[in-house]
């Protein structure tokens, strides 16, 4: 089962050619993983750092860019995940133009849970882990 996430493109978004500046497709990708903590988690994710002291950095990025998202454009951010770990989380995401449905970029994103005082990686909380397994993809 995949999570959905639906992004408008926005002034900032985009480079002096008018199309969305590629590090902006991370940030999409960052967005639709909040909007998961909103909708599908027992905690939203700003809770989550402020609250219980825990994160998921990224650690590791794979990704293809496919077609040009621009100012104004509706962004459809499909989120999957891929792979759980003691402590990672692989999730797959494929960006898609809803205007024409044309795939704009996949990519596989690799993120730790992290104890944000001690700066180090630790278990995924069980109370997570069992979210994430309901998106979890083989």
């Amino acid at each position: 089962m995949a999570y959905t996430s639906i992004q408008k493109i926005r002034f900032d978004d985009v480079d002096g050619a008018g199309i969305v500046y590629y590090p902006r497709f991370f940030h999409l990708c960052h967005a639709a993983f909040e909007d998961f903590f909103d909708e599908a988690a027992p905690m939203s994710y700003p809770e989550m750092i402020r609250d219980r002291r825990l994160g998921f950095p990224t650690v590791h990025i794979d990704c293809d860019f496919k077609a040009p998202l621009a100012y104004g454009d509706v962004a459809i951010v499909e989120m999957n995940v891929n792979e759980i770990g003691q402590s990672s989380l692989k999730m797959g995401f494929v960006i898609r133009r809803k205007r024409d449905g044309r795939e704009c970029m996949t990519a596989e994103v690799t993120s730790v849970m992290m104890n944000l005082d001690t700066e180090k990686s630790q278990p995924i909380i069980p109370e997570l882990k069992t979210i994430f397994e309901n998106y979890f993809t083989a």
